[in-house]
């Protein structure tokens, strides 16, 4: 059976509390949920460590009123627009220590950072690689930290909706988790920015699209930009996403027919979401772009992403940007055949998302 990593390293109150949430796992599990609690003490002394030393300095650490923040379905190349903009020195933003150790990253960034120079790992759902400090999501620390995560929905993937509801789609300034939920967020943030001597942060997380709530109440002057992919090409890949979270590291099995209405669900609430609150988002804050139009000119793309929100001169930038390209141009995504079957469930069930993307409507 598969360690589950996603949750290890959790303190054991926490994993307890993120269970208790839950309201439990399957029995199957048992295993899983036992390592889990035999490393859960692991990180304490060094997290009691940290924040003896740097506690206070990061409490203090200051954070821009205008951070940068990617919008986007999972699997719209949210992730590959966040590793072009992270080339840039004005943006600090969640590192690999903080996803694996976000108690006492501080420690051990540096020891991370070499490990990953030695070895080849790869997300297990893309193959993409995770060098020394690849950006990360930036709510992924919370996992370990609070069960006020929408990402625990991947442990418990049948559970999805419960997690989706409570953190996204019914999550607000007034709902009774989020002051938790900010002291630990804004926490993330600090020693991102602490680690790199950088205040403006660079966000990307995909439940930003049904949690701009949230996200303007903390930072009401924000900078977004939103990639668009056409559904037929991001339900499949997010699909496959969601079995591999489960098959790896969940703590509730889950068939494929409930893989699918997960994708399903969670796509038509941020979309949804997002036609509804996007108009609380100044419109020079705001630009969106086709994942299509932008993977045919990424230099062209970055530019207009610049000039339009006001990031800075991008030239100074464009020969990070052109080296980082040159060097992942082998690098191939998954290609998923052609379903018929579930083609047709898209079409009918988001069919009001496409004209929102800006993709013609279905016949």
């Amino acid at each position: 059976m598969a360690f589950p990593a996603y949750l290890a390293l959790s303190g054991p109150l926490t994993l307890t509390r993120i269970l208790r949430a839950n309201g439990g796992f399957d029995a199957r599990y048992a295993g899983r949920v036992a390592a889990l609690y035999a490393v859960s003490w692991v990180a304490l002394p060094f997290d009691a460590l940290e924040s003896a030393i740097h506690g206070a300095r990061i409490a203090r650490q200051k954070l821009s009123e205008r951070p940068l923040v990617i919008l986007g379905h999972d699997r719209s190349g949210t992730t590959h627009l966040l590793n072009l903009l992270a080339l840039d020195p004005q943006f600090a933003y969640t590192r690999p220590s903080q996803m694996v150790l976000p108690g006492s990253c501080v420690l051990f960034d540096r020891a991370f950072d070499a490990l990953l120079e030695r070895i080849d790992y790869r997300r297990p759902f893309d193959d993409m690689e995770v060098g020394p400090g690849s950006p990360q999501d930036d709510e992924v620390p919370l996992v370990k930290l609070t069960p006020h995560c929408e990402y625990h929905k991947y442990s418990f993937p049948r559970s999805h909706r419960r997690w989706l509801e409570r953190y996204v789609f019914g999550f607000s300034p007034s709902s009774p988790e989020y002051a938790a939920w900010k002291r630990a967020y804004l926490g993330t943030l600090r020693k991102s920015a602490y680690l790199m001597k950088r205040e403006r942060s660079l966000l990307k997380s995909p439940a930003w699209m049904a949690n701009l709530g949230p996200l303007l109440d903390l930072f009401p002057d924000a900078r977004f930009v939103h990639i668009r992919r056409h559904p037929h090409k991001v339900i499949p890949s997010q699909i496959h996403l969601h079995r591999t979270m489960a098959r790896k590291y969940g703590l509730e099995a889950i068939d494929d027919a409930g893989l699918v209405d997960f994708a399903i669900h969670q796509y038509r609430g941020y979309t949804e979401a997002f036609a509804r609150d996007k108009e609380r988002i100044p419109s020079a804050n705001l630009l969106e772009i086709r994942y299509e139009d932008f993977v045919g000119d990424r230099i062209g793309g970055l530019r207009e992403i610049y000039a339009r929100l006001g990031l800075g001169d991008f030239a100074a930038l464009e020969p990070r940007v052109t080296d980082y390209l040159r060097g992942i141009e082998r690098y191939e995504g998954h290609r998923f055949p052609d379903d018929p079957a579930l083609r047709a469930r898209i079409d009918r069930d988001l069919a009001f998302a496409f004209p929102i993307l800006g993709y013609p409507a279905p016949a």
